[in-house]
This record gives C-alpha cells, structure tokens and sequence, in this order.
C-alpha cells in the first residue's frame, strides 16, 4: 500500500472560538472555560501528521481549564513554557514542570488546566504499540495499559526526545524513507517500543515466555517465512507466528541456530535483495543508492553504506555502476 507524505497542517489565531472548534476535531471532545483576556489571545498548532501519528507544536496564551472525553490514543507531551495540571479522575494528579515529560492515559476522562502554555505534543496510535507489546509480552492476548504519568527515567526521557526529533526533521522530511512501507514500519516500531520504554505500563516486569521446544525445524519456518515476506513491513510477531513460537522463545532459537536474532536475519535478506537489485539496475535509467536502499528498508544512507561496505568489501554505488 502506498503511504503519502505527511500532511502539514498550522493554524494560527486570535479567535478563542476558532482555536477550541479545531482543537475539539484535532484531539477529543471537551468543554472549555477560558480565564483572563481575550483582547491578546493567541493560539498556534502546528501539525506534520503521519497518518499513526502525529507531532505537534502547541501554544495557547490564555488561562484554560478544559474537561475532556477519553483520548482513545497515546498523547506524550513535553512542556515548554506555562503551567499545567493534568488530572485523571479524583486521585491522579499531575503537575509536568518546563521540560518534563509526560503522557495522558488515553482510556480515562481528563480535566486539564494550563496557563500561558507551550508545549511539543505528539500523539500515536493505540494499535500500533498493540502491536509492539505483544512482542514484548510474548503474549497477543494481553492489553496494554498506561495511566497518566512523568517518564520513568532522565534518560529514558533524553531517548524519547532524540527519536522525535528524529522523526520531525528526518524521517518527515525524507520522501524516500517516509514512502517506503518498511522504514515507515520500522520507524512505527521504534516508536511504539520507546513509549513501552519510557513510561510506566503494564508490560514493565512481565515475565517474558520461557525458550523451550525450539528445535531447528522453527527456525526453518521462521527462516522461510522471512525469504518469502522480506519486501513487506513484517516484524517479530509475524516472524513468531510463522516459527509457531513465542517472540522470546524464537529470539532465543534464532540465536541458538543461527548465532543471530531474528530481525538481524530479516536485515541481512533485505541486504541481499538490496545488493542484487543494485547489480541489476542500470545508472543510466536514474536508479539511485538511496532509492534501492530505502526499498529495502535502509533509511540511513551513511549506516547503510557501511553495512554494506563491510559485507561486499565495496561501495553499493560500485556496485550501481557495474
């Protein structure tokens, strides 16, 4: 399936009306009361929406209190200036001071205040760190759960907030790394398992499923399955599913068997199918390193000259021009 470039989206206004009719369609339904004077109100939003996600710079100048419905998704922020209360429920109280983290619980009504607030806000998709908790879980029948919370660490904080500015100005801004449905899954991926990282859930602890009864005829499923799917956006858990294995249990066999994991096999395919496409492509047509490489899953084209270097004992463009 083809996936378009992100959508940009800014509003900038004086109109506290305007503001909270676009906010109520951007992020949930709620009712607002403002505080203090209109005559200087100003509100700007600035989106680059990426379909499973969305990063946002946020700032709104008056005194607010708004009661919301349940997000229905994941909503971490960062303040940049302001106060601001978050509460969930009677008992959860939250007060992120400039420069802290944090995340809303997307399945719990919300009372928030702010004052003279800034903020990065980003939003991701519930299923999609679904998806990656059963990967870690090892279990595709458990829920993931977050309550309203700070990050867990100053560093795992430092993390998150090197992976966003990775996403705004790199992979958003890279048409060839964006448009390809492998580096756009890998990319949901990491975002997904750096939320499980960073913020207090209920994966954190869970006891992983326990290797055993992994024997080489797994290995070979899995192996086949990664031959035949390899040019399409599959992770561990379909790698798992077709060993018939737990995400734990085939990372072990694969490193038992094969003395690599299953996703270091999946990236040495994807390698080769790189390399034979750029044997077989013809310089003169306009095929690229770049493009080949992000066909193939590789958004970096300095990691993946090197891993490619250090496989062929050449450059891929050598290998480009014949």
């Amino acid at each position: 399936m083809a996936i378009e470039t992100p959508a940009r989206i800014s509003i900038d206004t004086a109109d506290p009306d305007e503001a909270h009719s676009y906010l109520q369609t951007t992020y949930v339904e709620h009712s607002v009361r403002l505080t203090g004077s209109r005559d200087h109100f100003r509100f700007r939003h600035h989106i680059t929406d990426g379909g499973n996600f969305f990063v946002a710079r946020y700032e709104h100048s008056m005194n607010c209190q708004v009661d919301t419905d349940p997000f229905g998704f994941l909503l971490i922020g960062q303040v940049a200036r302001g106060r601001l209360r978050l509460q969930a429920g009677e008992h959860h109280d939250l007060n992120p001071g400039q420069g802290e983290l944090f995340l809303i619980d997307p399945h719990t009504p919300m009372r928030i205040n702010w004052e003279d607030f800034k903020a990065g806000l980003v939003k991701l998709d519930l299923d999609v760190v679904q998806r990656v908790a059963a990967e870690t879980t090892g279990d595709p029948s458990a829920r993931v759960r977050f309550g309203l919370c700070r990050a867990v660490s100053a560093e795992r904080a430092r993390h998150w907030q090197n992976l966003v500015r990775y996403v705004t100005h790199d992979f958003c801004n890279n048409e060839l790394a964006y448009t390809s449905p492998l580096i756009y899954g890998q990319t949901m991926r990491l975002m997904a398992a750096t939320v499980l990282e960073t913020f207090p859930n209920t994966t954190m602890g869970t006891a992983a499923d326990r290797p055993g009864g992994a024997d080489a005829s797994a290995v070979r499923r899995a192996v086949a399955y990664i031959e035949d799917h390899a040019a399409e956006p599959i992770g561990l858990a379909e790698i798992a599913a077709a060993a018939r294995l737990g995400t734990r249990t085939v990372q072990e066999a694969f490193r038992r068997h094969l003395d690599t994991t299953p996703i270091g096999y999946l990236r040495r395919v994807r390698l080769e199918r790189a390399h034979n496409d750029l044997r077989a492509a013809d310089p003169t047509l306009g095929t690229t390193v770049a493009e080949v490489a992000a066909r193939w899953g590789f958004a970096h084209h300095g990691r993946f000259a090197a891993l490619y270097q250090s496989s062929y004992g050449h450059s891929p463009s050598q290998t480009l021009r014949g």
